[in-house]
Order: structure tokens, then C-alpha cells, then sequence
């Protein structure tokens, strides 16, 4: 859905737009995203291993610590609920932007942790996805 400001994002796992079936071949591209670069559903071919791709995000261990001065985040333990909670380690398979190049070709991949779809662009978004006039 859209935020106030009119940009687009996800919440989860769009889990509707693939089949997770107990796959026996990589996911097709399911969609694009606005700087151009495909989208595949969860499952990478991993040297002849179906498996779901790897996100490079972990959850934050501890009480949550401002980064940006003083009550600039909510009290409490990294417990997933912001996105602050998650911090990039590089330790899956997928870069920040949930993304990765696989047979010379860069694309975003499903995941069912952090970030779920994508974080970031790797690439710049067609003006045609910005909100107002052109």
C-alpha cells in the first residue's frame, strides 16, 4: 500500500505472488521493480540445491540505542517491530538492497525475513514513479 506521502512499500512476505510449494526449480521473476531490475519469488538454484535466498539482515540483539540523539527511537528491546532493528551483516546471500547477481543478471529477491522484498534500489528509479506532476 501507499504511505502519506504517496511512496509504495511492503509489510511482508508477498506470499500470494508465488508458488512455495516445495519448489524443485528456481522462482521466476514475478514482477520489476521501478529502477528496472527484476523481482524473483524465494528460491535460488545454489549449485544444483533449491533453496530460498538469503537475506544479509539480522535482528539487533539488546535495548534499542538511539543513533539519532535523544528519544529518537522507542524504549524497549530490538524486537523487530522498526526497521532500525535490523542491521545489515552481509552473512546471506543478498546485498542491502535484497538483491544479488546470479548468471550475469542483478535482481531483487522474496524473502521471508527482513527486508522482505527490497530495502533499497540498486539502480535509480524511473521518473515516471515519482508522486506529482512531471
Amino acid at each position: 500500500h501507499t504511505q502519506p506521502d504517496g511512496t509504495y512499500h511492503y509489510h511482508g512476505d508477498p506470499k500470494a505472488m508465488f508458488d512455495a510449494s516445495d519448489p524443485d526449480e528456481e522462482s521466476p521473476v514475478i514482477g520489476f521493480a521501478a529502477d528496472g531490475f527484476p523481482i524473483f519469488g524465494p528460491y535460488i538454484d545454489d549449485n544444483g540445491l533449491i533453496r530460498p535466498a538469503e537475506s544479509g539482515y539480522e535482528l539487533r540483539v539488546g535495548p534499542r540505542v538511539s543513533q539519532r540523539g535523544e528519544g529518537a527511537l522507542p524504549p524497549g528491546d530490538y524486537d523487530g517491530t522498526y526497521r532500525d532493528d535490523y542491521e545489515f551483516t552481509g552473512n546471506g546471500d543478498l546485498d542491502e538492497c535484497n538483491g544479488m547477481t546470479k548468471d550475469g543478471v542483478y535482481g531483487y529477491y522474496i524473502t521471508s525475513t527482513f527486508p522482505w522484498v527490497l530495502g533499497c534500489f540498486a539502480g535509480t528509479p524511473d521518473a515516471s514513479f515519482r508522486k506529482g506532476p512531471p
